[in-house]
């Protein structure tokens, strides 16, 4: 028999946050952003305005696999694609180790679960979406791009295209060194902090405060991210964020300062994480995401392969009528 109850995040017990890790590292859905532990620094950091929650899946009375999600509070689950995407808590889907068909029996149920109710998930890379299809999820298909990282340095330099290899060049011809270092204070993150202010400034992005970036980079007891400083001198000229996991690393956010663009400091860091995750034997490059023309042109001039990102939702019937008759009464 199976059976599905929902706990807050921010009540789990540690054993339950240990039943959660061990389902992760024996599930194919392995990606930090399934992660208990780097949702209870979101849950923290959103306290007052989205609860989170763990629904469990039980069967024959043994917990099997979980699913991590959000409200807003006072409201049912998130499922539109709201300010919130711009944070992580809309990754996910089921975790289990037992397999799609078990995952799909999984699913059904979590329709039931919903009733009344609507859902949102942004899958991990490459998932098989066969399932989601079949139970009449709606599904939009989106593509990041991936970098294998285990080929040699020089065979992944070869892949780059030549507009790039030129920038990062140019960035060392600009005199600009890279650091690596493990956010473990706010302080860390502070010129990372103020390099992606005036990005989202001048292009309009979303910009969380500093301790939302902090709460994610956090390192200490749960070592997951790194920033890649380039400096010119002594100036902090360029940043990126990364977050680590299971064999993959994954660019977050960052960027150069205006004035410091022409260094090439940006290509510079992209082909330090390359190094990076070449040299410590990682599965591969995350860039996470091609949503942005510009950016994405960008991504790809460094090699890769496009890889399938899925926007899931579903909305259950008694769901569209209640909403199409709240829209009738003007309500």
């Amino acid at each position: 028999m199976n059976m599905i109850y929902e706990k807050a995040i921010l009540e789990l017990t540690k054993s339950e946050i240990d039943l959660c890790n061990n389902l992760l590292m024996n599930s194919p859905d392995r990606h930090i952003f399934n992660d208990i532990r780097l949702h209870l620094r979101i849950q923290d950091y959103y306290e007052d305005t989205v609860e989170g929650n763990v629904l469990f899946f039980s069967s024959n009375g043994n917990i099997a696999a979980y699913i991590i999600i959000y409200h807003i509070i006072g409201r049912k689950p998130i499922y539109f694609l709201s300010p919130y995407q711009k944070s992580l808590i809309t990754y996910g889907g089921i975790v289990c180790p037992e397999g799609r068909s078990q995952q799909k029996i999984y699913l059904k149920e979590l329709k039931k679960f919903l009733r009344r109710r609507a859902i949102y998930i942004k899958s991990i890379p490459g998932i098989d979406i066969s399932i989601y299809y079949e139970l009449g999820f709606k599904i939009i298909e989106k593509q990041t791009l991936y970098i294998n990282t285990q080929k040699s340095e020089d065979e992944l330099w070869n892949e780059i295209q030549n507009r790039i290899k030129w920038n990062i060049k140019k960035g060392h011809q600009s005199n600009i060194r890279v650091n690596i270092i493990i956010p473990k204070v706010i302080e860390d993150i502070e010129p990372l902090y103020e390099i992606y202010s005036e990005l989202c400034a001048r292009t309009g992005l979303y910009l969380h405060s500093k301790s939302y970036y902090f709460s994610i980079l956090d390192n200490n007891n749960f070592e997951h991210s790194l920033i890649f400083y380039a400096y010119q001198g002594v100036q902090v000229v360029s940043a990126m964020a990364v977050l680590q996991y299971d064999g993959i690393i994954m660019s977050w956010f960052g960027g150069t300062f205006d004035k410091y663009r022409n260094t090439n400091a940006g290509s510079l860091i992209y082909w330090e994480i390359i190094k990076y995750a070449c040299s410590h034997k990682l599965e591969c490059f995350d860039l996470l995401g091609l949503d942005i023309q510009d950016i994405a042109f960008f991504k790809k001039g460094f090699g890769g392969y496009e890889v399938p990102v899925y926007h899931i939702t579903y909305k259950s019937l008694s769901f569209k009528v209640f909403n199409v008759i709240i829209k009738l009464l003007g309500k």
